[in-house]
């Protein structure tokens, strides 16, 4: 079928870059992901309270998730930005330093990252959630459900103190 995408909601025309552009505009704002960030860390909860293994390394994906999206808005509002393009284009950078899923890539460029660390007790948390890849999405090793509560709590905890410490 020529001329027509393959990707639900993705016109033939413009492309990669096309769809790009608008998936950018659409769910990169400050509010969207502190409100996405929110929300993936309650499904993780909700995971978490059916007290299964089974869910145990979805709560885990959905809490690493809820950190990135915090770091991200966090990032928004120390530097008085709407959307992650602006912040690309204050930070002098390419777009893909700001979108990326590398959490302490994303921590190391905020105000706070000094104190973060020298706080002993929340960097060997932020330590731990630091090994949170994306590529989890498709499996990410066996977690038991006392394993993903322990790294859903220090996901807490980071976002406690980011919360506190912009």
């Amino acid at each position: 079928m020529a001329g027509r995408s393959k990707m639900p909601g993705r016109r033939a025309r413009g492309g990669r870059a096309a769809y790009e552009r608008h998936r950018r505009k659409s769910y990169n704002g400050r509010t969207e992901l502190r409100v996405a960030g929110l929300r993936r860390l309650g499904d993780a909860q909700a995971l978490l309270n059916v007290k299964d293994d089974t869910h145990a390394g979805g709560a885990v994906y959905l809490a690493g998730y809820a950190i990135e999206c915090r770091l991200k808005a966090v990032a928004l509002e120390v530097f008085g930005c709407w959307t992650l393009d602006e912040l690309a284009d204050q930070w002098d950078v390419t777009h893909d330093v700001v979108y990326t899923h590398g959490l302490e890539a994303l921590a190391k460029r905020l105000p706070s990252w000094t104190r973060l660390r020298r706080n002993t007790a929340v960097f060997r948390a932020f330590s731990r959630v630091n090994a949170w890849r994306p590529s989890w999405r498709y499996g990410g090793g066996h977690w038991t459900i006392h394993e993903a509560d322990g790294f859903v709590a220090q996901v807490r905890e980071v976002l406690g103190w980011l919360d506190s410490n912009q």
